[in-house]
């Protein structure tokens, strides 16, 4: 199970919920590939962006990572890798 949730259904579920708001689109990456996004903003039902928020018995939460600016959708109790 990765640590950082990437399947677009599952981030869509969630933004059906009112957890969280997904930015859709393709961007860039360093080296000139087109990547799809997997940014989100907290949604209507968060008080605060760093809550923790259940979906389908697994819980979530919204996330930074050093170095940025926008945040991710991780699940509680997997482990992150060492470099993020």
């Amino acid at each position: 199970m990765k640590p950082i949730v990437t399947d677009y259904r599952i981030l869509k579920a969630l933004e059906r919920r009112g957890f969280i708001e997904t930015m859709d689109g393709y961007d860039r990456d360093w080296t000139g590939r087109r990547v799809r996004n997997y940014f989100v903003a907290a949604g209507p039902k968060l008080e605060n962006w760093y809550d923790v928020f259940t979906y389908k018995g697994q819980d979530y939460r919204i996330r930074y990572f050093d170095g940025c600016f926008k945040p991710f959708v991780t699940r509680l109790g997997a482990t992150l890798p060492p470099f993020v």
